[in-house]
């Protein structure tokens, strides 16, 4: 019966988007305090932003330079890392409403910090929405559940880090998160 199969197809669709909306909020409430691993940054950025890439939100349409200074290592749980990079590189492609370009940079800065920098060409954030828009549930966008930030401040909270937001409207957004650099493992 078409009809059933339209029905069903409709109930997996909101069960999955269910899912992953509690999974976001559980991970907004209390982020898993994860496993530490020394991770080569350039290397593991490289290959979120290859993922981010192939993914539908960015194929065809979307210009992603990267220039990633090699042999920088961190601290982190990989799945933290990946979870910060993709909602930022979700964020900006999603300010990006046709073609547009993001660009991913890492490099040492001082004090034993590394920065991490990902800038778009996109609609930009107005002025008047900018100290809310880490704010749990706060969301410009139809489908959106306004957790991907305020997860990203959780998680860099963790690692006593914090992000630091540039925005020109019409003109595009860069983000900065500064972390501290370890010792390559031996």
């Amino acid at each position: 019966n078409p009809d059933h199969e339209k029905l069903m197809q409709i109930v997996l669709r909101e069960t999955d988007r269910l899912s992953s909306l509690v999974g976001n909020f559980l991970m907004f409430a209390r982020p898993p305090a994860g496993r530490s691993e020394t991770i080569r940054l350039d290397t593991a950025l490289a290959e979120i932003a290859e993922l981010f890439e192939k993914d539908t939100t960015c194929t065809g349409r979307i210009h992603m330079t990267k220039k990633l200074t090699p042999d920088v290592w961190i601290a982190m749980d990989p799945n933290h890392l990946h979870q910060i990079l993709w909602n930022l590189l979700l964020n900006a492609s999603e300010a990006i409403s046709k073609d547009g370009n993001i660009d991913l940079t890492l490099q040492p800065v001082r004090n034993k910090q590394v920065q991490v920098e990902v800038t778009d060409d996109g609609c930009g954030i107005p002025d008047e929405i900018r100290s809310t828009i880490f704010d749990p549930f706060f969301t410009t966008k139809p489908k959106g559940t306004g957790l991907g930030l305020s997860i990203v401040h959780r998680i860099l909270e963790f690692y006593n880090s914090r992000l630091d937001v540039e925005s020109k409207l019409d003109q595009g957004t860069r983000i900065t998160i500064n972390l501290a650099s370890v010792e390559p493992p031996t």
